[in-house]
């Protein structure tokens, strides 16, 4: 089971623009991630400022389409798009919080990724009684702002995609797969609650007990799982 406090440091860390954004709109946050990151992030988290997801999750998108090949083609998107979506409105917090209309950049993202590595593999409907099939990694990743949250986001692993003619004005598309989806999303608004906190109660104080917390907390019990 992977551990929340390491697998949110790395993909803080790995953002650029989030750390640019805390250290010009939360010093006080920046400068406790700067001094002990695990630490820091263990006290977002507790303080309800951090929510994160893994999902892996079997993908099964399958379409058929009749006449023209090329239209079927472009609505295939629209089915990724949609299940994608459909994914994304079942993420909520433990109080029922949902994240469908900030996720939509994202799952915009994952589906144009999904249909352009998909078409780069398989760009032609094969014969009629032919099957096409092929393996693909997914690796794509992105940060960005959506009203009061800042989200942090990347999808890793394999697909089979799969075309199918079985007649001459049928065609049949298909990818599946279990990658996995990693999201980090900021509550801007309670960051900036604990942006006073710390600065209000000095920063030496701060450090002093996000370090006592950290010494008297089991790590290991602060999953990704836990945050669902």
């Amino acid at each position: 089971m992977s551990n929340f406090v390491d697998e949110a440091s790395l993909m803080v860390a790995k953002s650029q623009s989030i750390i640019t954004r805390l250290h010009e709109d939360y010093p006080r946050i920046s400068d406790l991630l700067e001094y002990n990151r695990r630490a820091t992030i263990g006290f977002l988290k507790a303080n309800g400022a951090l929510h994160g997801y893994t999902i892996t999750h079997m993908f099964e998108v399958p379409y058929t389409g009749y006449d023209d090949g090329v239209k079927v083609w472009e609505d295939y998107r629209t089915e990724i798009e949609a299940y994608v979506e459909d994914l994304c409105r079942k993420l909520k917090t433990k109080d029922g919080k949902s994240y469908s209309e900030e996720l939509y950049g994202a799952r915009n993202a994952l589906a144009e990724h999904i249909h352009e590595k998909y078409f780069n593999e398989l760009p032609r409907w094969p014969d009629v009684g032919v099957v096409n099939k092929r393996k693909i990694y997914l690796s794509i990743g992105g940060t960005y702002e959506s009203g009061a949250y800042y989200l942090v986001w990347n999808c890793m692993g394999y697909i089979e995609v799969i075309d199918r003619r079985p007649e001459l004005r049928k065609y049949m598309a298909e990818f599946r797969g279990d990658p996995e989806i990693k999201l980090l999303i900021v509550d801007l608004d309670r960051l900036k609650e604990l942006e006073k906190l710390v600065s209000y109660e000095s920063l030496e104080f701060a450090k002093k007990m996000i370090d006592e917390k950290e010494q008297g907390r089991d790590q290991r019990s602060l999953t990704w799982e836990a945050l669902k």
